[in-house]
């Protein structure tokens, strides 16, 4: 089964996946939903996306608004990440905070990002590849973002490669947030 552990932010957890390895390679279960659902967790996701990065790569900090919000479960297929999950919730104590996961994909451990969190993650290794599964479909009009270094998390990376999108987010100290 799958090992789960909590963070400092209520409902975002580690999540460890039951396999093994061999001469051949390994296997892995990525989803369970009895064991999500025995913990809260959603598992009523609507679409899975795969993104491949290099390094340097700093994708995020991603959510959609509501009514098009969603939880998200990570993992890293390949790779090294650092993966980066800030709350959004105003009425949370842990609202502004972030928490961060190294994820690798021979250690394979997923993150479980519930709605009303940003995500994002900075690609450690030369290239890496994540395969992301959410609650909602997707509404172009619903994306939105916090800008990467806006809330104080140090990524360790002095010269990222952005998008032109994630370089507009607003930042966290003027974004009115919805949650």
């Amino acid at each position: 089964m799958f090992e789960i552990q909590t963070s400092d932010i209520p409902g975002v957890v580690a999540i460890r996946a039951p396999g093994s390895r061999d001469s051949r390679g390994s296997f892995h279960k990525l989803m369970h939903a009895p064991s999500l659902a025995a913990v809260g967790l959603r598992t009523d996701f609507a679409e899975i996306y795969c993104s491949t990065s290099t390094r340097g790569v700093i994708r995020g900090m991603h959510f959609q608004v509501p009514p098009h919000q969603h939880a998200k479960l990570v993992w890293c297929l390949s790779g090294t990440v650092t993966d980066v999950v800030l709350d959004l919730r105003r009425n949370f104590p842990s609202y502004g905070r972030a928490v961060a996961f190294e994820l690798d994909a021979d250690a394979p451990v997923g993150v479980y990002i519930p709605e009303g969190c940003a995500h994002g993650f900075a690609v450690r290794s030369g290239e890496a590849k994540l395969l992301y599964l959410v609650t909602s479909v997707h509404a172009p009009a619903a994306d939105a973002g916090i800008r990467w270094d806006s809330f104080g998390f140090d990524w360790g990376i002095p010269h990222p490669i952005l998008s032109d999108r994630d370089r507009a987010h607003h930042a966290l100290d003027t974004f009115d947030t919805p949650f």
